[in-house]
């Protein structure tokens, strides 16, 4: 047995008891139009209701039309699309490196500081490898997302988290009543910080406006308000879900099935102040829980965790690491 967060004593392969009252079944996997993978709600995203409803089970829509989202601090509507599946809309993903993209569009219900909201994963169980190498690959993935990224591969709770501002791809500040389509949003946080207008009053781009935010001495004190529409789009080439690989610019390729030990993925946008999720949903794949070959995986998995250990043991002591 492992022990888990919150306490809990899980088997290697068991979904951690916050999740498993999302977790799908095997027939459910077979009957749906995004087989191989079902997306869920997390329970762990308190005063979360997607499409109106809180039923963790709740099969999100993917590759179809927006879904509405009302969260703690939140309310709109979001859309996500997955590359690879039976249903996906190859439109939006071809000659484009992209996996997946999310479109969210709403309204604040509270102030939230800017430099708080961050998206990413947090973990409930440990890895099949040891911490070191969640460490390692977290922080390559850092450099590629932002500087300012929070990664602790060794807490409670491990996670890796980006600031919204510094690393989604499209940010549209926009007043009630003028906001533009979902898709159709295009960068423009001039209403948001005078930093992020040229000298003619128009909208730095995207680039410039996550380097700008990449720095947290510019965010300080700036607040995402309740007065005006949001639209974020956020999209990454990282994470293959169809497949359930994992992949850092070449540095890496990892199959996530057995590594993840029956935790699923997370679609996560977190306010890490307040500790409450904007949205956050899970990402199953029939071959996390129910592959015929899972529990080989899980033994190449802690084999694999037993070799990095003696070689990371022997790393440290060769560069007279402490820790």
């Amino acid at each position: 047995m492992e022990l888990c967060a919150g306490g809990f004593e899980c088997a290697p392969g068991e979904v951690h008891p916050w999740h498993k009252p999302a977790m799908p079944t095997q027939e459910q996997f077979k009957s749906s139009p995004t087989y191989p993978v079902i997306v869920t709600p997390n329970p762990m995203a308190a005063k979360q209701a997607v499409d109106g409803t809180a039923d963790p089970q709740y099969a999100v829509p993917i590759n179809q039309g927006p879904v509405t989202i009302n969260s703690a601090f939140f309310e709109g509507i979001m859309e996500i699309h997955l590359k690879g599946l039976p249903n996906s809309q190859q439109r939006l993903f071809e000659g484009k490196k992209r996996h997946f993209q999310i479109m969210c569009q709403g309204r604040f219900k509270r102030p939230v500081p800017a430099s708080s909201l961050c998206m990413g994963q947090e973990f409930v169980k440990p890895g099949q490898a040891p911490a070191w190498v969640g460490d390692l690959i977290f922080n390559a993935a850092a450099k590629v997302f932002s500087h300012s990224t929070q990664v602790d591969a060794y807490a409670e709770l491990p996670y890796f988290m980006n600031p919204v501002l510094a690393a989604c791809q499209m940010v549209n500040v926009s007043r009630a009543g003028n906001a533009p389509g979902l898709a159709e949003a295009q960068e423009d946080m001039s209403l948001f910080s005078p930093a992020l207008a040229d000298k003619n009053g128009k909208p730095v781009s995207a680039a410039k406006r996550k380097k700008w935010c990449d720095v947290p001495k510019n965010l300080e004190g700036l607040m995402l308000d309740t007065e005006h529409v949001y639209t974020f789009h956020i999209w990454q080439h990282f994470i293959d879900f169809s497949a359930y690989k994992f992949s850092v610019g070449g540095l890496c390729n990892l199959d996530l099935a057995g590594p993840l030990n029956g935790q699923p993925l997370q679609l996560t946008v977190y306010d890490t102040k307040a500790k409450e999720h904007l949205f956050s949903m899970l990402v199953w794949h029939e071959r996390l829980l129910y592959d015929p070959a899972r529990q080989a995986t899980m033994q190449a998995a802690h084999a694999m965790a037993d070799k990095l250990t003696r070689l990371g043991s022997g790393l440290r002591w060769l560069l007279g690491s402490s820790k």
